[in-house]
């Protein structure tokens, strides 16, 4: 099984860090940092994007790990509603829905101020492992 991120250790290169976690829901942070802007004074929209995309994905696989399967993002749209200067950026994400072979989750991102910054939507595919096949019987 994967390790879980441990909640309140930065994690990757970004440093986001793991702030809850339950079947379905996941919240990350990040602490804004000016080497992540764009040339317009502000947060580049894709370290944004990161951390709802990070959360996304911690939130489905607290469903399917422990079921033995993982997880990766199929599809993911976002809308930037707010540019963001400093602060801290918490992205909280929610399963929607979710089957055998795919599941919905969505994501806000929320500045210091309370404001909704960003949100997403994303489609994840579950993998699962396959059943071992029966040896071909032998034809001879």
């Amino acid at each position: 099984m994967i390790a879980r991120p441990q909640i309140g250790v930065p994690q990757g290169v970004l440093g986001f860090v793991p702030r809850a976690a339950a079947p379905g829901s996941s919240t990350w942070d990040y602490a804004v940092n000016t080497e992540h802007f764009n040339p317009h004074g502000v947060l580049h929209g894709g370290v944004v994007m990161a951390l709802m995309d990070t959360a996304m994905g911690h939130a489905v696989a607290e469903i399917v790990v422990p079921e033995g399967a993982f997880n990766l993002a199929a599809q993911m749209n976002v809308h930037f509603l707010e540019p963001v200067r400093s602060g801290t950026i918490t992205a909280r994400a929610n399963v929607r829905r979710h089957g055998r072979r795919t599941a919905v989750v969505e994501a806000e991102a929320i500045n210091d101020d309370g404001r909704v910054v960003a949100i997403a939507t994303a489609t994840h595919a579950i993998i699962r492992p396959r059943a071992p096949h029966a040896p071909a019987p032998d034809r001879s």
